[in-house]
Parts: structure tokens; C-alpha cells; sequence
């Protein structure tokens, strides 16, 4: 599994940017000395800094984050992610693992989450088939 990317409360939003450009995601967990602070995502980015035109170089992740944290522990099912997710209208939760004192393991994207849903669909749609072309003779 790959590490959470995480970012300091006073990261700057540009390299904020860059920090998920180059990992390729679409969130960032901020953490101030061990603790889940808040999330940072491409849209509260182009909400808060991009539409309102300020400054990117000296405005700061935490002037930006998403917080109080919405969080999941780790045996959290697809399900159950989803059902949360949907109400607080948000793409991303913090992964934690409570059984080691809310150790951040994680950041979960709601796209990952429909991946798995569609290949659940696929194989009931697959289910289906077969047990449809299995009808015998007769029958």
C-alpha cells in the first residue's frame, strides 16, 4: 500500500499543489505533530484559492483544509464509506486504524470505492448469466 500523502498545516498551497502533482492525487492529509488536522483536495484549492484569486505562494493549507476530519477506520467496508461519503458530499476519507490510536494508515477516494462497487456488479451480472444459460433441457 502506498503511504498517505501528508502535508504540514503551514505548507504553502502551491507546493501543496506540487506535492499531489506528483503523486498523483487528489488529496492531501494535513498532520501537525501526529494529529489529523484537517484534508486538502484539488477543490478546495480551486474553491478557496483559484476562484477567489488569492495567492497561491502565501496562502496556506491550513487557510484552505476541510476540517473537522471525516474518517473511516480500517474495517470500514465499501459500503459503509460510501453511505458516508454521500451525505457530507465529499470524496476522500481519512483512513485511521483505531486499534493502534487512530494511526493514520490511509486516504480513501471515493473513485476507488465505485471500483469496487462496478467489479461487485460485474460478477452478480456474471452470476446472473450463468445461472441463466444453465437451464437444462426442458427447461
Amino acid at each position: 500500500p502506498i503511504s498517505p500523502l501528508i502535508v504540514a498545516p503551514q505548507t504553502s498551497v502551491v507546493d501543496a499543489a506540487r506535492a499531489m502533482t506528483e503523486r498523483q492525487v487528489g488529496a492531501a492529509t494535513v498532520v501537525e505533530d501526529g494529529a489529523v488536522l484537517g484534508v486538502v483536495t484539488e477543490r478546495d484549492m480551486m474553491k478557496k484559492v483559484l476562484a477567489t484569486q488569492r495567492d497561491a505562494a502565501s496562502t496556506t493549507v491550513r487557510d484552505i483544509m476541510t476540517s473537522p476530519v471525516i474518517s473511516v477506520d480500517l474495517k470500514t467496508t465499501v459500503a459503509e464509506a460510501a453511505a458516508l461519503m454521500r451525505p457530507h458530499h465529499i470524496r476522500h476519507l481519512v483512513v485511521l486504524d483505531r486499534r493502534q490510536g487512530n494511526a493514520l494508515v490511509g486516504m480513501l477516494a471515493l473513485r476507488y470505492l465505485l471500483y469496487d462497487l462496478m467489479d461487485d456488479m460485474q460478477r452478480n451480472v456474471g452470476d446472473l448469466i450463468g445461472y441463466i444459460m444453465a437451464d437444462g433441457p426442458g427447461g
